[in-house]
């Protein structure tokens, strides 16, 4: 076991990514447990857990660091950048605490009697519920449920039904909620053997007639959040997609660092010097640094707008929420094109299973499919940019 395990600082907003470079260390050394064991590992989720890596999106009032956008942005690429699924989980726990501004102040009470408490949940709506008095009686399961096994509360996304049909809205859609259930209630399903991020223990999880109290429970549309914090202004889809885009940065800075290192010690078949020398690679390497570093300029002045919008306590427009999902969507993409080009570059070394270029490639195409990112998502977002109704679900 690493000798770095229990000597890190707990974190405040100022010194959150001092905290993250700190804990990279003992995330590079124990990224290949989590891969075996497809989950992420005990003392990682530890730390982060103690140093509040896993609530640094989370109201203050509620035990959290409520760290301004552009630093939590930076925290998760530095974290990818040590390990993909470590930075990954902290993403989903960590910056996902924003989420958290929206359960009700009731309910709030009973899930933050311990300020350390982790809590996670899958916005996909395959949960059933029916009304209940003082509640909802829940059944369903949700698959992805990142770093499931660390939790000490799950939200799972359930559409209400009235008899056998979904009650619908004046919207035209029908009535859903995210109840949060005890990790007690909730039995999780060993299904993730998957590709990419790996290390996350993206499982299943599923209840069976959980009754939980409306005051535990956000309702979609998210109208208001009950946190009055200028980080929950911003439009909460908007911020996920950017700290999912630097999930995906952080993997890419991890592949330019990893080719850097393969380039100096390498001599491939047929030549007398290292790949370093190959004119090809030069320019692989030159593409990539431009590449991302473009993607996060480009990522970060969109969030850098929104902020002041909602630190100046102005609406953030559609127009710029759209802006902010152009730029994710863009970053994460980017992202995974300068990996390709990276992990080509360094030759057959990187088909093996000890070499970081692999699972950097696997990894950063994971991060690609979710739907904050994923490329059809260019759609919506260009037609809000184009004056035309975004024609998606409210979480757009």
């Amino acid at each position: 076991m690493s000798s770095n395990v229990g000597t890190y600082t707990s974190a405040n907003e100022g010194n959150l990514l001092e905290v993250a470079k700190g804990l990279a260390p003992l995330i590079r050394e124990l990224a290949p447990l989590g891969e075996k064991e497809r989950r992420l590992p005990d003392a990682v989720a530890r730390a982060f857990r103690e140093t509040g890596i896993f609530r640094m999106s989370r109201p203050r009032e509620r035990g959290g660091l409520e760290a301004d956008p552009l630093t939590t942005l930076r925290v998760i690429e530095e974290l990818a950048a040590a390990d993909g699924a470590a930075g990954w989980c902290a993403m989903i726990c960590g910056a996902g605490g924003a989420f958290e501004a929206y359960v009700p102040a009731d309910g709030g009470a009973e899930m933050y009697a311990d300020p350390g408490v982790v809590i996670a949940g899958v916005a996909a709506p395959t949960g059933r519920a029916e009304a209940v008095e003082g509640g909802y009686r829940v059944t369903g399961s949700w698959t992805m449920a990142s770093a499931c096994h660390h939790c000490d509360w799950l939200g799972g996304a359930a559409v209400v039904f009235e008899g056998p049909a979904p009650k619908m809205l004046p919207m035209g859609f029908p009535e859903m909620i995210v109840p949060f259930f005890a990790r007690s209630d909730v039995q999780i399903i060993d299904t993730w053997n998957a590709a990419g991020l790996a290390g996350t223990g993206s499982h299943d999880f599923a209840v069976e007639g959980v009754v939980v109290p409306a005051n535990r429970c956000i309702r979609i549309p998210m109208m208001a959040p009950v946190a009055q914090g200028a980080l929950f202004a911003l439009p909460f889809f908007g911020f996920l997609s950017a700290v999912v885009a630097a999930t995906a940065l952080g993997i890419a800075r991890a592949a330019e660092e990893e080719l850097g290192r393969l380039a100096k010690t390498k001599t491939p078949f047929g030549m007398m010097a290292p790949l370093a020398t190959r004119a090809t690679t030069a320019l692989v390497a030159a593409d990539a640094r431009a590449q991302i570093g473009a993607a996060r300029a480009y990522l970060e002045s969109a969030v850098s707008r929104a902020w002041e919008e909602a630190k100046a306590k102005r609406p953030v427009s559609l127009a710029l929420h759209a802006e902010m999902r152009v730029a994710a969507t863009h970053a994460a993409n980017t992202a995974a094109s300068a990996v390709d080009a990276l992990y080509t570059a360094g030759g057959s070394t990187a088909l093996y299973a000890k070499s970081p270029l692999q699972r950097c490639l696997r990894d950063v195409h994971a991060v690609t499919q979710h739907y904050t990112v994923a490329p059809y998502t260019r759609e919506t977002q260009g037609r809000v940019l184009l004056g035309l109704e975004p024609g998606a679900p409210p979480m757009f």
